[in-house]
């Protein structure tokens, strides 16, 4: 059984020279000036600058299990959820993911964000409508991010004009023309992965900002790592917990040099992570399994770690039963989608090149976390009379349908499933 590596295709030279020739979606370094008199916020997208190559190092966190906002957050989110304000909220599933409107995320307090860091690491996934965050600034935008904690400088994707730490992802606008560039050689662009996990340190929050979205299509795919690792039986949650992968950017930035892309930050990184790891505040335990940049599983031989990655592929990707969709659902929508990358995994979704829709364009705040580890003494944490932490782990947050939120986790009735927060900044090749 053999495993492919995220990028492998690489060394085929027709996938090479198709990449050149402008296939996969990616946007030329090139293009980014003209791209920038037809979009509504030209700040947002900012050309590569020979002089960034190589300027900028990434931050440690490495006090980031102990100053994680999250220890500090309220269980019952009533700083989040405050008394008297009117909330609407539906769960995406009973257990991950909660749509919210009526929440201005750009004016929590301290007391609110702490809250929310401890809401994100209950539910895994909030999409919240109705922001004003996009015309807060750049500015803003990094020192809301910076509340959590110390903001990662991408290597290669695209960036905020002056603000490196915003992460943008961008495709241009057009129609059904799109379509076969994009699918040319291949039959999806899937890209599942937990934000940055090459790094040492890598993505605890993930905040990401809707500047202009197609009204239908361009969701993504949510899952929750916790869930993919409690269906597992007890002897493999044993073994798992005894692994280690081995996560990469190489790839990454073998596809950047393809697309003369300048890498602000240099360096392929081969880190090793643990398969399974500890939530530094709930304590729960989840599979971290980024496909996007797992490379192999150390000490193993190629064919055991090939079939040992190839199982978890197929167990923790194509179970629908711990996944969810969100949807910035058009321009207008103003939608902020924010996540917990240590407890989920995501993707964008390509479903809307064969229609006429503006650009798919957005910008991403991403927070350093602790480095992953395991430890099989912490039990997870009771929150709100939850044992496990995350079932139904809001409902103490919003209890009324109006003034809080909604009773029993779902009074508004359902989602209607959709979304459009992936981060596939340049392809899947490049996902971020």
């Amino acid at each position: 059984m053999t495993f492919k590596v995220s990028g492998a295709e690489l060394f085929d030279p027709l996938v090479v020279k198709a990449i050149k020739s402008g296939a996969y979606g990616a946007i030329s370094a090139d293009k980014i000036l003209e791209e920038r008199t037809k979009i509504k916020y030209p700040e947002y997208l900012s050309p590569y600058k020979a002089e960034d190559a190589g300027k900028y190092n990434n931050f440690k966190n490495v006090d980031g299990a102990k100053n994680d906002k999250g220890h500090l957050g309220d269980p019952t989110f009533k700083n989040l959820f405050k008394p008297g304000t009117k909330v609407k909220t539906v769960d995406l599933s009973p257990n991950y993911g909660t749509e919210i409107d009526g929440i201005q995320l750009s004016e929590l307090d301290d007391a609110g964000k702490n809250d929310l860091a401890l809401y994100l690491e209950t539910r895994g996934l909030a999409v919240f409508r109705n922001q004003d965050f996009r015309d807060k600034g750049p500015a803003f935008a990094k020192q809301f991010g910076e509340y959590f904690g110390p903001l990662h400088i991408h290597p290669v994707s695209f960036a905020a004009e002056n603000y490196p730490e915003l992460l943008v992802t961008y495709r241009p606008a057009g129609g059904a023309e799109r379509y076969p560039v994009q699918f040319a050689n291949s039959t999806n662009t899937a890209g599942w992965h937990s934000d940055i996990s090459f790094e040492e340190y890598p993505s605890s929050f993930s905040f990401f900002v809707a500047l202009e979205a197609p009204e239908s299509g361009g969701d993504t795919v949510f899952l929750d790592l916790r869930e993919a690792y409690k269906r597992l039986s007890p002897q493999i949650q044993k073994f798992f917990e005894t692994l280690t992968i081995i996560h990469t950017n190489y790839y990454q930035n073998q596809f950047a040099k393809l697309k003369n892309y300048e890498a602000r930050v240099k360096g392929d990184y081969f880190t090793e992570h643990p398969l399974v790891r500890t939530h530094p505040v709930t304590g729960e335990k989840s599979l971290f399994f980024s496909r996007g940049f797992a490379l192999r599983i150390k000490g193993l031989k190629q064919q055991e770690s090939d079939s040992i990655l190839s199982f978890l592929e197929s167990h923790v990707l194509n179970n629908p039963e711990i996944q969810v969709r969100a949807s910035h659902q058009g321009t207008e929508s103003r939608t902020v989608i924010a996540w917990d990358n240590r407890i989920s995994l995501h993707t964008a979704i390509a479903d809307f090149l064969q229609h006429e829709t503006p650009a798919r364009h957005h910008y991403r705040i991403t927070v350093l976390g602790e480095k992953p580890f395991f430890d099989g003494s912490v039990e997870a944490k009771t929150i709100n009379g939850h044992s496990n932490g995350h079932s139904n782990g809001h409902s103490n947050g919003h209890s009324n349908g109006n003034s809080n939120g909604h009773s029993n986790g779902h009074s508004n009735g359902k989602s209607n499933g959709k979304s459009n927060v992936g981060d596939v900044s340049l392809d899947k090749l490049t996902i971020s």
